[in-house]
């Protein structure tokens, strides 16, 4: 993982899998309890999981969310300046705007590690934010 005092935050699969009961979630639950801070977005895009895919009830959702939130110190929320550097993100390393979105928000936080299993392991975002794949 990561030095103690590092700055770290993750991606929406990270927390889906903290949440679920298979073979990824007790490594996804320890990387969330060290995540200095999550993006707004990943509870947005949770909830968006949770009821589109999962069909589960909200109050069941309400509840995860608020685990979410429980889970680390801090949520980052969107803003101009987090849209405007996520433009310049997914321009310059060619991935998704919300992808780039939730980087910019890791960047705007000085996150040095950004836990995804999505994004390309060991890609270095802006000289200082790392993108890590908690499961290989």
């Amino acid at each position: 993982m990561t030095a103690l005092d590092e700055l770290t935050t993750a991606d929406t699969n990270i927390a889906i899998y903290a949440l679920a009961t298979d073979e990824k979630a007790e490594t996804a639950a320890r990387v969330l309890r060290g995540c200095a801070f999550l993006s707004v977005q990943v509870l947005n895009e949770y909830a968006n999981v949770a009821a589109r895919k999962r069909r589960d009830p909200w109050g069941v959702i309400a509840d995860d969310l608020d685990a979410l939130r429980d889970a680390v110190p801090a949520i980052i929320p969107l803003d101009d300046a987090a849209n405007r550097a996520a433009t310049r993100i997914a321009a310059r390393y060619e991935l998704s705007f919300y992808d780039s979105l939730m980087l910019a928000v890791a960047l705007s936080g000085r996150a040095r590690t950004f836990y995804s299993e999505d994004m390309q392991h060991g890609l270095v975002v802006d000289g200082t934010l790392r993108i890590i794949d908690p499961f290989r």
